[in-house]
């Protein structure tokens, strides 16, 4: 038989049970790896030309401003950081290396989102999934100098995935020394 206590240590036991799995739905998992040339340093204050990024897409379609939401994003960071960020209309390498040497800026970052889900999680249950990835050109060289790929999990891309996500992207050069 049951009782009041045993009952009201279930309901507390299942409480729990959903909030541990509401705070897994907040908290981003984060995966991915990057690489850059040993023997390069990209130097402080540097010019940047950051390439337009595509709108993102996964299960329900494009999701419209997603693309503009990372190039802002990633513009700040570089901003954050110290470096000069000039915004090109271009997503193609070659029209970008053009449009670098136009411009006079010595480096390019190239970014593009692998996958974007915004699938309501506080009502779904299921997590926001956003890949971004990331290139360096020097235009001194012509040269591919580093690339950043990551995904996460979370429940809100725009605040809890986002940030993060740019972040752990910037390859340790990125920092201004």
């Amino acid at each position: 038989m049951h009782t009041w206590r045993s009952m009201s240590k279930v309901s507390l036991v299942l409480v729990l049970v959903a909030i541990l799995d509401s705070a897994a739905c907040i908290f981003s998992k984060q995966s991915g790896a990057g690489s850059l040339q040993p023997d390069f340093t990209l130097p402080s204050r540097a010019t940047i030309l950051l390439s337009q990024v595509p709108d993102g897409s996964g299960s329900d379609g494009v999701m419209a401003g997603s693309g503009e939401l990372v190039r802002s994003s990633l513009g700040t960071e570089l901003l954050k950081r110290g470096f000069q960020v000039v915004n090109s209309g271009a997503t193609d390498t070659h029209q970008l290396l053009e449009e670098a040497k136009t411009k006079n800026a010595p480096f390019i970052v190239s970014a593009r989102i692998t996958i974007w889900e915004d699938n309501a999680t506080s009502w779904s249950g299921k997590r926001d999934h956003a890949g971004i990835s990331l290139q360096l050109y020097d235009m001194a060289t012509d040269t591919l100098k580093g690339s950043s790929a990551r995904t996460a999990a979370g429940s809100d891309i725009q605040t809890n995935v986002l940030p993060g996500l740019l972040q752990q992207l910037s390859p340790p050069c990125w920092v201004n020394q």
